[in-house]
This record gives structure tokens, sequence and C-alpha cells, in this order.
């Protein structure tokens, strides 16, 4: 567990040292653009584990929903993954529509890149429930 929480540590620290020197570098105005950044950072916190806890299944527990679509033993398709997607889709539009604002460009390319990552996964998953 601590090895984890260490893993995870590193890897915020490492993207927010990433971040800093590229603020440094661009300096480029806050606008609607830096609402990308923004929104691809909270479909990441809905789909990031930390050891046991996941912040999109503590909102489906809140709301009552399953967070899989196994319900007993929590296996088969974690919803928490379209959750994300949630924030990745408006992010994009966002940050093409705004390309010159502060973020709008790294939110693109986070929520691009993780929603590919996405629809891969549910297309694989889609596959493996029809071989069965």
């Amino acid at each position: 567990m601590f090895l984890t929480i260490l893993t995870y540590s590193i890897q915020a620290i490492a993207i927010l040292l990433i971040i800093f020197a590229w603020v440094r570098k661009n300096k480029k105005n806050i606008g609607r653009g830096s609402l990308s950044l923004l929104l691809s950072l909270l479909g990441l916190a809905a789909s990031y584990k930390l050891g046991n806890y996941t912040f999109g299944d503590q909102l489906f527990s809140f709301l009552g929903l399953p967070a899989w679509s196994n319900r007993v033993d929590n296996t088969g398709f974690h919803y928490s993954l379209l959750l994300s997607s949630i924030f990745f889709i408006p992010s994009i539009i966002i940050g093409y529509k705004n390309p010159t604002d502060f973020g709008a460009l790294m939110g693109k390319w986070i929520s691009g890149i993780y929603l590919f990552v996405i629809i891969i996964s549910l297309l694989l998953f889609m596959i493996s429930n029809f071989l069965k």
C-alpha cells in the first residue's frame, strides 16, 4: 500500500513539475481554453485509483449506482471510464475552439489520448463478451 501511494505521489509531482515548467516557458493567457486542462484533470481524477479508493466509484456509490457491470464481484466493464469521458469530450472541444489559451493544447492532448484508450478498452470488452 505504501509503495502504491509513493508511486502515485511521484507521478503527480512529476506531472506538476512538467506543467510548471511549461507554464514558465509559454506565458499564455488564462481564458476559456484553460478550462480544457481543468476538465481533463477532473476526468483523470474520476478514474484515478489510490489503493482501494477510486473517486468515480465513490461517486457512483453515493448516487446508489453500481461502478461495475457485474455487481457481484466487481468485474466486467468499469463505468468510471464512462464518467471520465464525460469530462474528456468537452475538454477536447474546448481545446480545439480556444487553442491559444493556457492549458488548451495540453488539456486537448491529455483528453484525446485517454479518450482513445477508453474507446479501445470498450471495444476490447465488447469483443471479449461477444466471443464468450
